[in-house]
Parts: structure tokens; C-alpha cells; sequence
């Protein structure tokens, strides 16, 4: 069984009117940005801040499209006794192992909060579940969907 660690399972799809939508914003954004760039190199009759202007955004635009990507492929796969977690990093991917048996329990916590490693959704009220072995040690997380909550509803602390 496979989940996807920031998104439900199955991952629900994105309305076409949603797509356009945040073209048309990248496109305002992007149109805003130039005339900036523009701007600035007509005060100062030199090309270089529409250069430094336009590469910065460049760069963050891949760094945040990578990450989004990375958020997208994230997954944990239940396959018998084991739980393998599957992230990825800057494009990077890293593979952990765990057994069942290693869960000793999990709490749902708010994805703003320093107790969840790595890259997580922390707008919107989204919540993951955090699982930790005896010691208290971090093992892994999921976002807390209905069917993640039922899966693992038997680790989860109940107050």
C-alpha cells in the first residue's frame, strides 16, 4: 500500500480553471517583475539591475518549482512488516526502511510546527501525522487525510 506523504492517495487532480488561473497570476507577477527590471535600468542607464532582477527571480522560480516537485513524488510504501519512505531533496531522492514494530506512536501535529522534519505544506490548517519509535526518536511522516488518520489510527495518541 503507497501513500503519498503531502497529498491524499489517491492524489486528486487539479482543475484545469486552477491552472489558468495561476498562469494568468505567474504571467501579472512576471509582467510586474520586467517593468521593475525595466524601470530600474532606465534610472540608472545601465543594464545590469534588469540582469540581477531577472536572474533572481529565475532562480528562485526553479528552486520553488523543484521543490514543488519534490512535495508531489514524496511517498511512503507499507509492503508486508516494512515501511519504506520515500523523499526527495532539491531533486535529490533519499530512501529510509523502518518495521512496524519500530512505531512505538504517532501524534498529529500542525505542519508550522519544528516537530516535522523537512518539507511540509504549513498553510491552511494541513496537519501530518509524526511518528516516533520507543526512545521518542523522529521516524517519519504523513499528511493527516482520512484515509492516512484510519491506516494508522492505532499509533495515534488519543487524549
Amino acid at each position: 500500500m503507497r501513500f503519498h506523504t503531502h497529498n491524499g492517495t489517491p492524489k486528486p487532480p487539479m482543475k484545469k480553471s486552477v491552472k489558468i488561473m495561476l498562469a494568468v497570476e505567474w504571467g501579472f507577477m512576471l509582467a510586474i517583475l520586467v517593468a521593475i527590471a525595466i524601470a530600474s535600468s532606465i534610472y540608472r542607464n545601465s543594464a545590469a539591475p534588469a540582469v540581477l532582477i531577472l536572474a533572481l527571480v529565475l532562480i528562485l522560480t526553479v528552486l520553488l518549482l523543484i521543490i514543488l516537485k519534490d512535495l508531489e513524488k514524496a511517498y511512503i510504501e507499507i509492503n508486508g512488516d516494512t515501511i519504506r519512505v520515500v523523499d526527495y531533496y532539491l531533486g535529490i531522492k533519499k530512501e529510509k526502511s523502518f518495521l512496524i514494530q519500530e512505531i512505538a506512536n504517532a501524534e498529529i501535529v500542525n505542519g508550522y510546527s519544528m516537530h516535522i522534519r523537512g518539507y511540509r505544506y504549513s498553510t491552511c490548517g494541513c496537519t501530518y501525522i509524526v511518528f516516533r519509535d520507543n526512545t521518542g526518536k523522529y521516524l517519519f511522516k504523513v499528511i493527516c487525510v482520512p484515509e492516512t488518520k484510519q491506516f494508522f489510527d492505532k499509533y495515534l495518541n488519543h487524549y
